[in-house]
């Protein structure tokens, strides 16, 4: 194991967090993502039909809507969270070699 990814588990292990999984979070990203252009289509063919609006679709697209782009940005969120332990570990271990 490279001295990289061992101190990125030292850091996550020091700080009780657990390892987060970069493929689960682009899966979120898609489907957020694939989720939001759904409900798009679903909000714009409720309010296309004739003669009155479906306003259950409407409500339904909304809601699916906005749990999309909350997937969406939780992965996003995910990605910076190991980029920035990455990054600490990095200055974490550049400063032990100062030290010694």
């Amino acid at each position: 194991m490279s001295e990289q990814k061992q101190a990125v588990r030292d850091l996550e292990t020091g700080l009780g967090y657990r390892q987060l999984s970069r493929t689960w979070a682009k899966l979120e990203i898609l489907l957020g993502l694939m989720a939001a252009g759904v409900a798009m289509l679903l909000g714009q063919w409720a309010f296309a039909q004739p003669p009155a609006i479906e306003w259950g679709f409407v409500v339904g697209s909304l809601i699916l809507f906005i749990l999309g782009w909350y997937l969406a940005l939780a992965g996003h969120r995910s990605h910076l969270y190991q980029s920035s332990n990455e990054s600490t570990a990095y200055l974490a271990e550049e400063i032990r070699r100062l030290k010694d």
